[in-house]
């Protein structure tokens, strides 16, 4: 039987376990938990796993135990040790300790009070070495994060500030399907792309009911217009877009500009972009993002997660990483 965190006395039926957490008991399951007698030396492979429990259930894959494996780590019945990493080297030679990042997986050089190992001399031991690990999400992505929810949190109409627009707007609206989509440009390039419950959103379709602007900004409406009509049909390379960098105001440019590099279904994250921002300024710009599909922002992750946080929202996400995989 598998241990349970309990003291051996309290162990408990795996299928008892499986129901406690909502799981149908399956013969699979079952053979899986039980193939843990929980000896304190018993830290099994995915491979010695599925050699027990075939000694049960003859027909069971190494696909389903794998799976089993990372469901039942994640409810915390079972407990995962070690890394899949590769080894990583490191110029600090140095006796030192780590703590790694689970979300972008970088580590860093932390300095922890020393591990006491006396007590298992007393148990026969003989301790050579100790290393310690500590996990969890680093100082950068807790910033990043919290800039990219205050960022899409702002951008929307119910919660934001209408942001003062730069003087000789030519506007546009283009319906779509995520809802229509506000354009602004001056002479110089797109200022505003932006979805309708967005903070700007009032003011842009105020002024594309005018239809004023000169020449030049109307032209850089009609471009954007092409690249949305393409980007929506399934182009893989849309028109481009001139953008006035110039008139974008409260926002990390270089954090943008980096973000518009991104390739259709491709996914960066935030810290590998090619910017001087810091890591919550980062996340502001791409949660404020003034040119949403002009500048990609719902190709922006923060490591391994694909936050749900958008300057669209979280439905509009979803249906546009969709709409690029597809």
């Amino acid at each position: 039987m598998m241990p349970s965190g309990l003291p051996p006395s309290e162990e408990r039926d795996p299928g008892a376990l499986l129901r406690d957490r909502g799981l149908r008991v399956t013969p699979q399951r079952r053979a899986i938990l039980g193939a843990f007698t929980g000896a304190a030396t018993e830290h099994l492979s995915a491979d010695e796993v599925h050699a027990r429990a075939s000694a049960v259930v003859p027909e069971i894959s190494r696909g389903t135990v794998y799976a089993a494996l990372a469901e039942l780590a994640e409810l915390g019945l079972l407990a995962a040790v070690g890394s899949p990493e590769p080894v990583r080297y490191e110029t600090n030679a140095t006796e030192h300790q780590h703590f790694r990042c689970r979300i972008c997986l970088r580590l860093y050089d932390v300095e922890l009070p020393a591990v006491r190992t006396d007590r298992l001399a007393t148990l026969g031991f003989q301790v050579e070495r100790t290393t310690v690990s500590v996990e969890g999400v680093c100082a950068d992505c807790v910033q990043y994060d919290a800039g990219l929810e205050a960022g899409a949190r702002d951008a929307v109409a119910d919660a934001g500030s209408p942001t003062d627009l730069p003087g000789g707007l030519a506007c546009g609206i283009v319906e779509s399907p995520v809802g229509d989509v506000l354009l602004g440009a001056t002479a110089a390039g797109l200022v505003r792309v932006v979805f309708e419950d967005h903070v700007d959103a009032g003011a842009l379709r105020a002024l594309a009911a005018r239809r004023r602007g000169g020449q030049a900004a109307r032209a850089h409406v009609a471009d954007a217009t092409a690249f949305l009509a393409a980007y929506f049909s399934g182009e893989a390379t849309p028109p481009a877009c001139t953008v006035d960098w110039a008139g974008l105001e409260n926002v990390s440019v270089s954090t943008l500009r980096a973000v518009q590099a991104i390739r259709p279904g491709l996914d960066r994250s935030y810290e590998t972009l090619r910017t001087d921002a810091g890591a919550h300024d980062r996340g502001l710009a791409v949660g404020t993002n003034p040119l949403a599909l002009v500048v990609p922002c719902h190709r922006v992750t923060r490591g391994r997660e694909i936050p749900g946080a958008y300057v669209g929202g979280p439905e509009r996400k979803r249906w546009l990483r969709q709409h690029e995989q597809r």
